[in-house]
């Protein structure tokens, strides 16, 4: 077995975050993030100057979760790792899916938890995603039709809601985290509707990527590299947008767009894109984007458009500039 630790830790120092600085360990309970907690403890052991936090938020989703939160309560307490536990609600409705309202109602907790409970220093979120959560992540987006940002899949780093969030273990297969589970010994939960592939993930998991891979050995490495292009385009693309989209945004976050509505219908698009990345919001679907252009760009005031959804509403006033608002409780 491979050891973690060394390429974890190297992943930690390289941030050189200041004394002080808050770690945490964003728990589900899965052998993925429990290597996780293991990880961070271990580097808590030879860096005490740090502040180090556990969370798990219990959307009770599964009849089992109240003893999970109990089993996971249990190892941080044996490894003296302070824990916050919370039952989180989440509202459903007939056109919700269940495991995205649940993921987003989980990261927006946690966000604020986590702020709660930092300083000047500031926090790093640690997540246990690896590279078979990846390339099921690039399959799905290509499922739905996405463009580069989203075939880039989920980032090693990323900032949102003024936090940093890691996933130290996105180059590490699957089979690895389960071989240093076992061979470290840890507490884990295996949830038996991972094995439901009536859910979109579990059947790419179980059903189309195995197939992929035994026509395909290396297919998984294929996907993997596409997404890192992917990534790396994306990021020159909102460089160069960087230069031409923001003399056109002011100090309150508003877009002027009738300079953009100049634009080529690509470039409208892609402005629309870098400014509400700015404001760090889910990004709409192709179809809602075009719907955005047309009503917002190409419309008189006498339109008085609107876009609204569950995370944030947009109006045009009459002096042409976009306003964003967001909504107090996107779950």
């Amino acid at each position: 077995m491979t050891d973690l630790y060394p390429a974890f830790a190297q992943q930690l120092n390289a941030l050189q975050a200041p004394q002080g600085h808050l770690f945490v360990a964003c728990l589900g309970g899965g052998a993925d993030s429990q290597s996780i907690l293991d990880l961070l403890d271990r580097y808590r052991q030879a860096h005490p100057h740090y502040r180090y936090i556990a969370i798990h938020l219990d959307h009770q989703f599964h009849p089992k979760s109240g003893q999970w939160a109990q089993g996971l309560l249990a190892d941080c307490e044996r490894r003296a790792m302070p824990l916050l536990h919370e039952i989180l609600q989440v509202k459903l409705g007939p056109r919700v899916n269940k495991e995205a309202a649940g993921r987003d109602a989980r990261y927006q907790r946690m966000a604020e938890l986590v702020h709660q409970h930092a300083d000047s220093a500031g926090a790093s979120c640690l997540l246990g995603h690896h590279c078979n959560d990846q390339i099921e992540t690039f399959l799905l987006q290509l499922k739905r039709g996405a463009g580069p940002k989203g075939l880039a899949a989920m980032a090693a780093e990323h900032n949102w809601q003024q936090l940093r969030w890691l996933r130290p273990l996105l180059t590490v297969s699957k089979q690895a985290i389960y071989a240093y589970a076992q061979q470290r010994q840890l507490f884990w939960i295996e949830d038996d509707t991972n094995f439901d592939t009536d859910i979109e993930r579990n059947f790419l998991r179980h059903q189309v990527v195995p197939l992929l891979e035994q026509r395909w050995p290396h297919f998984g490495e294929s996907v993997l590299r596409s997404s890192a292009l992917c990534a790396e385009q994306n990021a020159l693309l909102d460089e160069l947008l960087a230069d031409l989209v923001a003399p056109h945004i002011n100090s309150d976050q508003q877009l002027f767009v009738d300079t953009i509505a100049t634009w080529s219908a690509p470039r409208q698009r892609a402005a629309l894109r870098f400014w509400l990345q700015q404001w760090q919001v889910p990004m709409p679907s192709y179809a809602q984007l075009e719907q955005l252009r047309q009503q917002f760009l190409h419309t008189s005031n006498d339109a008085k458009p609107l876009y609204q959804c569950r995370w944030y509403r947009i109006v045009r006033g009459k002096d042409r500039w976009l306003t964003l608002s967001l909504s107090s409780s996107p779950s």
